[in-house]
């Protein structure tokens, strides 16, 4: 597929979100917040969808859960929708499930072409004092048309405000992951930390940071690490001509530590992982909005395969209705 193709193709999907949510939208509006609703409205009441296509370009095409990368660069294009249903259990007490698709098709390196179902739900209580709820998360991952990764994961977790200005949320993971053509690399993972969020002005402006320590027990021994994961993001909410335009700042850092030696190198493995993020969103409309994405990773590692630098630049429109 050429260049052009990629980003026709990712055109087009756009301008058939624009045909298919104007009736839904309309269609919301006609209730005009109806006291008297049925169940089946009650029921598209809480519905919602999420959907955006465009094209990116990565500078060096790689699968981290591989430590494969080509070394070269490749345009690609992506899509993901999203549909989600939230619903109040009684008081105090929500409830929300959703799926989400998504797919990216590289132009060159189509063997690295993805498509991630993406099942999650959550329950969650206000208890007053703070809030507790678990969720839930099944993933299942195809790589060049082929099954690649299956993943199970259930977190319970807590929150609570501290004063006006802090809000902390702390959590719990497991998870199993299955890789169906390299099984020495299925592991079960245990992980825990909290986040913190500092709120400047509301949600307008506001700083996340976090810190979480990830235990994983793979099927070979090689594979085993601990790892200590480190996060700052900032928000923004800017009014820029008229429109609300959201811009996001972020830094992950990862530390892996390896148990045991990789035989391909014959000492112990040992990986730092820097991603630097910038996205600025801008709405077009009430439901339509433009995206624009930067990304850096830098990943440092004693494994050749695994030391390598890529860059990101990402372009979409979207919707959510």
């Amino acid at each position: 597929m050429s260049t052009d193709n990629l980003y026709k193709t990712s055109l087009m999907m756009a301008a058939a979100l624009l045909m298919f949510s104007t009736p839904a939208l309309a269609q919301e509006d006609s209730r005009g917040g109806n006291q008297d609703a049925t169940p089946l409205e009650a029921l598209v009441s809480g519905l919602s969808f999420h959907i955006n296509a465009g094209a990116y370009y990565n500078s060096n095409v790689s699968v981290s859960e591989l430590d494969v990368n080509v070394g070269t660069g490749d345009v690609s294009a992506k899509l993901s929708a999203q549909v989600k249903f939230e619903q109040e259990l009684g008081e105090n007490t929500e409830f929300d499930v959703r799926y989400k698709l998504s797919t990216t098709t590289h132009e060159e390196f189509s063997k690295f072409d993805v498509l991630t179902h993406l099942v999650s739900t959550k329950l969650e209580h206000d208890f007053g004092n703070f809030k507790a709820g678990v969720s839930y998360q099944f993933a299942n991952s195809s790589l060049n048309q082929n099954n690649f990764l299956t993943l199970n994961q259930i977190s319970p977790y807590a929150s609570r405000f501290i004063g006006k200005k802090a809000y902390v949320r702390g959590f719990y993971g497991y998870a199993d992951k299955a890789f169906k053509s390299n099984p020495t690399r299925d592991a079960n993972v245990h992980k825990g930390g909290a986040d913190i969020y500092f709120f400047l002005d509301g949600v307008r402006q506001y700083v996340q940071t976090g810190y979480s320590y990830e235990d994983s027990d793979a099927n070979a021994d090689e594979f085993d690490y601990g790892a200590h994961k480190f996060k700052l993001r900032y928000i923004k909410r800017l009014d820029i001509l008229g429109r609300k335009t959201k811009f996001k700042a972020g830094w992950r850092y990862q530390k892996r530590d390896y148990d045991n030696i990789t035989p391909s190198i014959g000492v112990v493995r040992d990986d730092n992982r820097h991603r630097f993020q910038l996205e600025l969103e801008v709405p077009i409309t009430d439901v339509f909005y433009a995206q624009i994405e930067l990304e850096r990773a830098v990943h440092s590692s004693n494994l050749p395969s695994a030391d390598y630098n890529r860059s990101i630049v990402a372009f979409s429109l979207g919707a959510k209705f």
